[in-house]
């Protein structure tokens, strides 16, 4: 009867050796003197506080590379870049906005069946290439952080494979070419890979997490790995409102999208629940400052393709600004119909057929509103990490209407589609919704 213990009482003392053994690591690293760096990481009684410049810094920003001057105006004080094609010309604009930098070093991610780091000419490039950048951009006075790979998959292994040797070799190559500013990686908040990268990965100085919907998982998280090994810093790298994946769908797969006064709500929620009540945290990059498509090109977007403000910039600024009695409101929208019926529904329609979608608002409509409706094909094979292109465009209104209704003819081709509105204020600011719809020609 005992022997079949023996994987778990084997796997418990390995686990309390290799914890062993990173903790005196981890001691030996906090005897290193960090006060002559120009960013820097010191324990304190809570955790650990951030250093720039010789003084204290909290992570307060978002993720994107757009929008710089609003970020600052708003009270960030950071942004996530996470693309380093124009690298150059971003940091310059991030640092004459007054903010810092945390630039993403982007790297394969890891994959059991076909993994790019078994290929040594591969690895030996990307050591190149992540050399080349960091030796570039490393006295550029913006920069804050490198992050090494997003959302990595980080396995769960006793012994370690190609692709963490060749993680910590890049973890250990960038302290070597720019010891002034540490270095971080992004995973989702996995018990597996956290525990794992710990173990096996204990030089990097920091970790973010990805957080939407699983925010509130992080801080028991930490708290289990702690009574493992010391706890890494961390900061959270990514938050906003729950994602795609985690939200309802029709009977075809569309995920709902809650309006954008919902989502608005929901910041707020996980702020004042998961954040702000944190002290062991480095701060949190709020997702995303800009305009993105991910399975809808508003779904994360704070900004629309010209600009204009969402409700989401005006309470995340409140929350900076620690401004509690702001009041401004972008348009309110309750909620959207379409034929009477909402998405729950599982609207499915006729191809040809005319119908009808309506807005609602949570209060009465401004004469100056004005609303804006548009038909998409549902772009429903998305892949979660991989970069989305806009899905086409069948039906466009007049952005000038003063109308809260539409009626609008079903297109002719069966398959998915989405109902989009927007409600533009005078001031430079939009509400939107969406509602997902399928054609399905029963003649057939």
């Amino acid at each position: 009867m005992v022997k079949k213990y023996y994987p778990y009482i084997f796997l418990f003392f390995l686990l309390i050796a290799v914890g062993t053994f990173y903790k005196v690591m981890h001691l030996d690293r906090e005897k290193i003197t960090n006060e002559n760096k120009i960013v820097y990481l010191k324990k304190t009684d809570s955790g650990y506080q951030l250093f720039r410049n010789g003084s204290p810094f909290h992570i307060q920003g978002a993720a994107g590379d757009s929008h710089l001057k609003d970020l600052h105006d708003a009270g960030g004080n950071t942004i996530r870049v996470y693309d380093t094609i124009n690298l150059a010309s971003t940091l310059d604009e991030v640092h004459k906005n007054n903010l810092a930098a945390i630039v993403d070093i982007p790297i394969p991610k890891f994959r059991k069946d076909h993994s790019a780091y078994i290929n040594e000419d591969h690895n030996q490039a990307l050591i190149k290439t992540v050399e080349g950048l960091v030796n570039t951009y490393k006295n550029h006075p913006a920069l804050l952080v490198w992050n090494l790979g997003n959302e990595l998959d980080y396995p769960l292994v006793l012994k370690k494979n190609n692709f963490i040797k060749v993680f910590n070799n890049l973890i250990e190559l960038i302290h070597k070419l720019d010891p002034n500013h540490p270095v971080s990686t992004s995973l989702i908040p996995s018990r597996t890979q956290t525990l794992s990268l710990h173990l096996h990965s204990f030089k990097i100085d920091m970790i973010g997490f990805n957080a939407f919907g699983n925010l509130k998982t992080i801080k028991p998280l930490i708290s289990k790995i702690s009574y493992i090994t010391p706890a890494l810093p961390y900061y959270v790298s990514e938050w906003g409102n729950s994602g795609p994946w985690e939200k309802e769908t029709t009977n075809w797969r569309a995920p709902i999208e809650p309006t954008s006064t919902k989502k608005a709500e929901q910041y707020l929620d996980q702020y004042h629940g998961f954040i702000s009540n944190n002290p062991q945290s480095l701060g949190n990059l709020v997702f995303y400052w800009g305009q993105k498509q991910e399975t809808t090109h508003t779904w994360f977007s704070i900004f629309d393709e010209i600009g204009r403000k969402s409700q989401i910039y005006y309470d995340i600024e409140s929350i900076w600004k620690f401004n509690s009695n702001y009041t401004f409101r972008t348009p309110q929208i309750n909620y959207m119909l379409v034929d009477k019926k909402g998405a729950q529904s599982n609207l499915i329609f006729k191809p040809g057929v005319i119908k009808k979608a309506e807005i609602l608002l949570l209060e009465a409509p401004n004469p100056s509103y004005e609303y804006k409706w548009e038909i998409y094909v549902e772009g429903w094979n998305y892949n979660q990490t991989e970069k989305e292109n806009k899905p086409k465009q069948v039906f466009s209104s007049n952005q000038n209407s003063k109308d809260s209704t539409i009626t609008f003819k079903v297109p002719s081709i069966e398959g998915p589609y989405r109902i989009y509105v927007y409600v533009y204020d005078s001031k430079g600011n939009f509400s939107t919704a969406n509602t997902p719809f399928y054609v399905l020609n029963a003649d057939e």
